[in-house]
């Protein structure tokens, strides 16, 4: 079940809150403090795949692999950045998400559940 990180730290522009559990990150972002939700990003298989979906309001989703930053050899990790990679499997994917989203408000239930339920391969747009 997600829990919700409480002392998020806030920036200048917009609002966001985050909730987790062990296979799931979900960040919301709002316009401001309570106000209408501008967009999401679901990471997902944190420890073994790590994935993550980010749809916003004005420009649609995303699909990355998360590269950890991990270089053998380096000695040090380099900051974790997103990459393109393959398709995102909506069904497994909200079939988890469902049980473990249930203790969150309806809007944001509904939200994140159905535009993970519209998401479309197809259309996906490419971040380069």
């Amino acid at each position: 079940m997600l829990k919700e990180f409480t002392s998020l730290r806030q920036h200048d522009h917009g609002w966001r809150r985050l909730f987790f559990d062990d296979f799931f990150d979900l960040y919301i972002w709002y316009d401001q403090p309570h106000g209408s939700i501008t967009g999401f990003q679901l990471v997902y298989n944190k420890a073994e795949n790590p994935h993550s979906l980010t749809w916003l309001a004005a420009e649609g989703y995303l699909h990355n692999r998360i590269d950890e930053g991990e270089k053998p050899g380096l000695g040090m990790k380099m900051s974790p950045i997103l990459v393109p990679d393959g398709l995102f499997d909506r069904v497994s994917v909200a079939a988890r998400l469902e049980t473990a989203i249930e203790p969150l408000e309806a809007a944001i239930k509904g939200l994140v559940l159905r535009r993970i339920g519209e998401f479309d391969n197809d259309k996906l747009r490419s971040m380069f």
